[in-house]
């Protein structure tokens, strides 16, 4: 198929949507599909162009709006008055939807990979839109008023016009029904998937079934024989949704011969009220044992799940939890919040704790810690064999085949 994909937002590859952008596309291509992406205002941070076509360089990119598609780009560009994200919002809402139309022809479909960031007012071609959470439903004053109006009442209505809605689980699905006021039967679930680079393995293919089991490459994980020691937790480092701030307090309930022989090492970019996360580390019992490593690049990540000899995740609210399926198909031990998708994705695999109680947390650390070598064993197979079941190939052959029956 000829598929117009808006990779907008694309966070400049630091958040969670951006590692579903990359994996959408680079699928997408693996499935012989034709792909132009719309992406934000030239910067090379702002678009997935390796993702897209890694083979393909330089990409001939045009600003939308000016020229035809004659021939069809490989990437076209929003407008660079658009890099303010309400621009950005107001301009794929009420200004996209009539170039598509006048494109339309050279399109089979049309794939929103962000539904809950930017719509439009009405679909020209047959189209998916994927919503990834209703966090703001859920976590008080994540963003600002306008966009907390924007995302509750605008959003919402102009989602449910586009004609296959897509959720990335179960609870999102959930929300949807209960927030946005769509009936079940709109709602398709697809699974994000899952892609280990490295020493595990790549799950790709069905999902498993009765009649057709899937196995997983359980060699041992090594890193140079260093041994496997800290605590990770890899988010964008946003106050108060992500929860850092109850984690860095968990982790200071710790005996301190614990936490000096287990770090704790939180991964991500800084985001809204970073400096708050920073502070509370800071000001932590066990300050001289918690590290922070910034933004680590997709290539980079390897060495810290290599040291990884525990897996956290205990944010307020998540819609999917990509990390954690990554970790538990490394075969790391985890424990994670039990609301939002968290519980759902980490079915029996992860021991999880009420993400509001720093008590929970800290004692489903020490529950974990505290595993003899044959409960983890058998913990790290269940997660594991649980991991297997989120595959990328399965999420695009379902956006196609959305997209097949729209039409």
């Amino acid at each position: 198929m000829k598929l117009f994909v808006s990779c907008i937002p694309y966070d400049g590859g630091k958040s969670g949507i951006s590692v579903y952008v990359r994996e959408v596309v680079r699928e997408l291509c693996r499935q012989g599909h034709e792909l132009t992406l719309l992406c934000e205002a030239a910067r090379p941070e702002a678009a997935p162009y390796q993702a897209a076509r890694p083979e393909a360089a330089p990409y001939q990119a045009v600003p939308v709006g000016r020229g035809v598609l004659d021939p069809p780009p490989t990437v076209v560009h929003a407008p660079r008055w658009t890099r303010r994200p309400v621009l950005s919002m107001l301009w794929h809402l009420l200004v996209l939807p009539f170039w598509i139309r006048r494109h339309r022809k050279e399109f089979d479909g049309f794939v929103i990979c962000a539904a809950n960031r930017r719509v439009c007012a009405w679909y020209p071609l047959p189209t998916t839109a994927t919503v990834h959470d209703l966090a703001n439903f859920h976590v008080s004053g994540k963003y600002s008023r306008l966009r907390m109006f924007y995302l509750a009442h605008v959003l919402p209505h102009f989602a449910k016009k586009a004609q296959r809605l897509v959720a990335v689980s179960g609870a999102t699905k959930a929300d949807m029904v209960k927030f946005w006021k769509c009936r079940e039967g709109d709602v398709t679930v697809l699974y994000n998937g899952l892609v280990v680079r490295g020493s595990c393995f790549v799950a790709r293919g069905s999902h498993p079934t009765s009649d057709q089991p899937q196995t997983a490459n359980h060699e041992p994980r090594t890193t140079n024989h260093e041994p496997r020691t800290t605590i990770l937790y890899i988010s964008r480092i946003e106050h108060p949704g992500k929860n850092h701030v109850r984690l860095i307090e968990a982790y200071g309930r710790l005996p301190r011969a614990v936490a000096e022989a287990h770090p704790l090492v939180i991964a991500g970019a800084d985001w809204k009220d970073a400096e708050t996360v920073h502070a509370a580390a800071a000001s932590s019992p066990h300050a001289a044992f918690i590290r922070f490593t910034g933004f680590v690049p997709e290539d980079g990540l390897e060495k810290l799940w290599g040291e990884a000899g525990f897996y956290v995740f205990p944010s307020l609210f998540e819609g999917f939890g990509l990390s954690l399926v990554e970790a538990m198909a490394r075969g790391i031990p985890c424990a994670c919040s039990n609301n939002g998708s968290l519980g759902e994705i980490a079915g029996d695999a992860a021991i999880t704790f009420n993400p509001e109680s720093a008590g929970e947390i800290t004692a489903a650390l020490e529950r974990l810690m505290g595993e003899s070598a044959e409960e983890r064993q058998a913990r790290v197979a269940r997660g594991r064999e649980w991991a297997m079941r989120f595959s990328w190939a399965d999420h695009a052959a379902g956006l196609v085949k959305l997209l097949e029956g729209a039409a």
